[in-house]
């Protein structure tokens, strides 16, 4: 200690000169790694530039503008073959709004007809009937020529999925949305997707997008993904989403045991252990229960939402309208 007081000096600057040593080899560790990423950097670019470099062919050649030819031809020939897979969207020779109003009426009259006999519950407006979107449509007098072929291609679409949802014999349908094709069609606008119809650029052909809403059980589910497969227009499944739902699609929440609409019961031939599970034969369930070393049937309803692309080679009218820019795809 006495040393320390006679050469407080020295001591200080020992001292600081130690934490600057310190200070230093902090600074050059960091300056070292911060190096040694920028070499690793460094060493795959040129890796990336050397592949380049090294890659054939390298620069136009009559090879390759042939191998380049080659391709733009097999290019053609896929397009070919593929085009016919595409339905083509069929149109009223002569359409106008009367047409269009006429075809209106008659799909909707038509699915409704096709829901009534399969047992199907469709939704109820507080104003009008059910018109699969096209509730505004049915008000409206007059249309834009450029709206006509789109709301055209629509309606057909919408046809298509609904043959298949309603041959599958789902419970009830909830709602479809679609696309909107002009400034006057938002009304209202629970029928409509925040989407964009588009146009495939190697093939030509029109992307619409769809969602529906509906309730049914697993095996009807079943039966409307094979469907949709198996349709005549190319149903492309996007997204599909599935919640516990009640039979008579009134809430997602799960089923009440009350809650199996009769005319499901009499779809279905409900025997007595089925119809206790919905609240119909309770003592009769009780009195006769699965038989020993029989899988109990333990199916619930479900409430599914899809969002589907429909696939269609377009009339030049409707290819026209939807070919604009920013919605190639």
């Amino acid at each position: 200690m006495p040393w320390i007081k006679r050469n407080v000096p020295f001591v200080v600057g020992l001292a600081v000169a130690i934490a600057l040593l310190g200070a230093g080899v902090f600074y050059l560790l960091g300056k070292v790694a911060a190096a040694n990423a920028a070499r690793e950097e460094l060493a795959s670019e040129n890796a990336k530039l050397t592949e380049l470099v090294d890659r054939k062919p390298a620069a136009p050649t009559e090879d390759n503008i042939k191998a380049a030819g080659a391709q733009q031809e097999q290019l053609k020939e896929f397009k070919a073959s593929v085009r016919p897979l595409f339905k083509v969207t069929p149109l009223p020779e002569a359409l106008d709004d009367a047409a269009f109003k006429n075809l209106l009426d008659r799909t909707v009259d038509s699915l409704e007809k096709l829901a009534d006999r399969n047992g199907v519950k469709l939704p109820k407006p507080a104003e009008g009937k059910f018109a699969f979107t096209f509730e505004g449509q049915k008000k409206q007098l007059e249309f834009t020529a450029k709206s006509l072929p789109l709301l055209t291609v629509q309606l057909l679409d919408i046809q298509d999925i609904c043959h298949v949802l309603f041959n599958a014999k789902i419970h009830n349908l909830e709602a479809i949305r679609r696309v909107s094709v002009g400034t006057n069609d938002v009304n209202p606008p629970a029928n409509y997707l925040a989407k964009k119809q588009s146009t495939n650029s190697v093939t030509g052909a029109a992307i619409q997008p769809y969602e529906v809403i509906f309730h049914c059980f697993s095996a009807e589910l079943g039966s409307v993904l094979a469907g949709l497969v198996n349709a005549d227009p190319v149903l492309v499944v996007k997204s599909i989403n599935v919640e516990r739902g009640s039979t008579d699609g009134t809430s997602t929440a799960a089923a009440s045991p009350m809650g199996m609409n009769p005319s499901l019961a009499s779809r279905y031939g409900m025997p007595p252990g089925m119809a206790n599970r919905y609240g119909m034969g309770a003592a009769a369930a009780v009195a006769s229960g699965p038989k020993p070393g029989e899988a109990p049937l333990d199916d619930k309803p479900i409430r599914v939402t899809l969002n589907i692309d429909v696939v269609k080679l377009p009339p030049e009218a409707a290819k026209a309208a939807l070919s604009k820019p920013g919605r190639k795809g």
